[in-house]
């Protein structure tokens, strides 16, 4: 029944639709991975410049700390701006689980204020790596070197 309403005269155009508009969301994917490079790119600039003008010599017990956890912070943001742009472009289950490390790192890094927030990131990170194994078929692409390519020939 549902075959024969899909291959109706009438649907053809609803299919050419659904196939341009998939296309068209495809590029768009693609064109947000490129603007978050973009800017990936333009915060690395932006950290490497504001280590370049820092002042060590008097950064001492507290403000040496507050600069650091700064900087980390900024690191760590542009760490998971490179992962979600691989995650747009490969769009893979393994690629999803890695931005979520980052994330929950981030968090646990930066922003953790109380020992609740750290007893709930560590096991957040230990439910990504269940998930990360579960969802681990073979060696991560990532992982794979070309040592390892020529001895399966």
């Amino acid at each position: 029944m549902v075959r024969k309403l899909y291959n109706h005269k009438g649907m053809h155009f609803m299919k050419n639709t659904l196939s341009w508009l998939s296309v068209l969301l495809h590029w768009l994917e693609i064109l947000i991975a490129v603007l978050v490079i973009a800017f990936v790119i333009i915060g690395g600039i932006a950290i490497v410049q504001n280590v370049i003008g820092m002042d060590f010599s008097h950064l001492g017990g507290s403000e040496f700390y507050h600069t650091f956890e700064g900087l980390l912070s900024n690191i760590l943001l542009i760490v998971i701006g490179v992962e979600l742009a691989i995650l747009l472009i490969r769009r893979s289950p393994e690629s999803l689980v890695e931005v979520m490390f980052f994330v929950v790192a981030r968090k646990m890094l930066v922003k953790s204020d109380n020992m609740w927030d750290l007893i709930i990131g560590v096991a957040a990170i230990a439910g990504l790596f269940a998930v990360r194994k579960y969802l681990e078929h073979t060696v991560p692409e990532r992982q794979l070197l070309e040592v390892h390519k020529k001895d399966k020939k």
